[in-house]
């Protein structure tokens, strides 16, 4: 998994994915409230040869942190979107059994 970094006018979201292969479907883990990307270690060493992963420390949590508290819900979804398209993905969750 490669660390990465996204920057916002509030601070920045610090984000780990492997490498994006358009043919595979992308998992997305997204640590719920207090909690960071570790929760899903086991689930990501598990998938990371299979699939393809993202996995983020929210804004305020983890290594995104500090983070000014002046978001919401809406600014969490663009910025999620931003780093989607960024990495090339198209898709994310979507699985075809063709």
């Amino acid at each position: 998994m490669i660390e990465k970094i996204y920057a916002t006018s509030s601070g920045s979201i610090h984000y780990w994915i492997n490498e994006i292969d358009e043919n595979r479907p992308t998992l997305v883990f997204l640590p719920g409230l207090t909690a960071d990307h570790r929760l899903f270690d086991k689930q990501i060493e598990y998938f990371k040869d299979k699939t393809n992963v993202f996995v983020w420390d929210a804004p305020g949590h983890g290594l995104s942190w500090p983070f000014e508290l002046n978001f919401d819900l809406m600014d969490k979804t663009r910025w999620l979107n931003e780093i989607f398209d960024l990495e090339g993905i198209k898709t994310p969750g979507k699985h075809s059994t063709e």
